[in-house]
């Protein structure tokens, strides 16, 4: 293949990764998808949009004949589509010369354990957490920490397989069932991270960072309740103004995150929880924020896209260099609104949504499963039925819709046999 005038790489550009091409296909670019392993989960793949890129590359764990093939393409920059690119993307981008975070401490953006300890290093506030390889040793720390604790993967992403723990018996069940999976993005689990329970309300803070300088794209609060037997399903991501203090706190805490990473160069997207000791970090992801169309719906709210902001930073736009160092401005009140299943069985049939398009806030929707699938009452973000997106200056108008969508939930479900 001779280099046409400009190339970008996309690594797994499924999920949010499906904006990318488009994008910067949109300013010249010609887009070669990578996929980083030949096992990623189905989830993933099923996103994929074949026909925005010029080649399609799967990778067979040969980085250097990966970099052979993409060398004389001479790809300006190469941009994660997903949690599962980040790694390939960091050392690909080290062995081409692409700008980009080094993979000096690529491990610590994927691994949540190595990730708390940097922070901590850095002098952050953070939860308390062990590894474990079994449930005894999980119990014993966990009982000598304090109940409860939270018990997860190392490295998944969209809470996959997180477990509130309050007693043994519990907590032995959860790191029975993650010692006995795949994590999201299809590498098997096998150790278990169990920490401290952080407590406050949950916020995601989305920044895309260039040479080093941050800016935040948003602050959204991380709203949960309780339902299918479950006290923490997720709600919705609602977007905070920026100059609420909450908001201030957190940002001015997730620069600090960003700078202990190395997160110089790309999207991030943080959950942190604001407990009585100031905020603590969840985890944080080197990418933008998931899922698709989530960063579409919150931009109406800022007037700026994360993804939109993504491309900026690599694609050397101007208009991105007075916002590093800066925040968000609020412009309308804008939401991620997840539908929940409530049924069990294969889906016969899906609901019709059309009863959304009346309402002036929403700007989109998606459903999750398929015909055919197989569903379970919702219990984390890998489970929904639906994404919901809103946003309206009127508040009045947004709340209005807001309840009339939840007022909805019991008929919009599935048909399952």
């Amino acid at each position: 293949m001779s280099a046409p005038l400009k190339t970008a790489v996309v690594v797994d550009p499924y999920s949010t990764g499906i904006l990318l091409a488009p994008r910067l296909r949109a300013r010249g670019y010609e887009v070669v998808a990578v996929q980083s392993r030949p096992d990623l989960a189905p989830s993933l793949l099923r996103s994929h949009q074949p026909d925005d890129f010029a080649a399609h590359i799967l990778h067979d764990g040969d980085l250097d004949a990966l970099a052979r093939t993409l060398r004389p393409l001479a790809p300006a920059f190469i941009l994660p589509g997903n949690e599962s690119a980040v790694e390939l993307t960091d050392a690909l981008g080290a062995v081409l010369g692409t700008p980009g975070n080094s993979p000096k401490l690529t491990a610590a953006r994927r691994n949540k354990f190595m990730m708390i300890e940097r922070l901590v290093a850095a002098g952050l506030l953070t939860a308390r957490q062990t590894m474990a390889t079994g449930t005894a040793e999980a119990v014993e720390w966990a009982a000598q920490a304090g109940w409860p604790v939270v018990a997860k993967p190392m490295a998944s992403a969209s809470t996959d397989h997180v477990y509130f723990c309050d007693t043994p018996a519990q907590l032995r069940a959860a790191v029975e069932a993650i010692l006995g999976s795949r994590d999201f993005c299809g590498s098997a689990n096998e150790r278990v991270l169990v920490q401290t329970y952080l407590d406050g309300l949950e916020y995601v803070v989305n920044t895309v960072s260039r040479g080093g300088r941050h800016y935040v794209c948003d602050v959204l609060l991380s709203a949960k309740r309780a339902l299918n037997g479950s006290p923490f399903v997720y709600d919705y991501y609602r977007l905070l103004p920026p100059e609420e203090p909450v908001a201030q706190a957190l940002m001015a805490y997730i620069r600090r995150v960003l700078d202990a990473l190395e997160i110089t160069d790309g999207a991030g997207h943080a959950e942190v929880r604001m407990t009585a000791r100031g905020p603590a970090l969840v985890e944080i992801a080197a990418r933008a924020m998931g899922p698709a169309g989530s960063t579409t719906a919150i931009a109406a709210g800022t007037g700026h896209d994360q993804v939109d902001l993504l491309v900026d930073a690599f694609d050397g736009a101007a208009a991105v260099g007075p916002l590093l160092d800066g925040h968000y401005r609020f412009q309308a009140d804008a939401m991620v609104l997840y539908l929940p299943v409530l049924v069990s069985g294969r889906v016969a049939a899906l609901p019709d949504l059309s009863i959304l398009d009346g309402m002036a806030s929403v700007r989109g929707y998606g459903l999750v499963p398929r015909v055919g699938d197989d569903v379970v009452p919702t219990l984390d973000l890998t489970q929904v039925l639906a994404k919901i997106y809103l946003a309206h200056p009127d508040r009045a108008v947004f709340e209005r819709d807001c309840a009339a969508i939840r007022s909805l939930e019991d008929r919009l479900q599935p048909t399952v046999a």
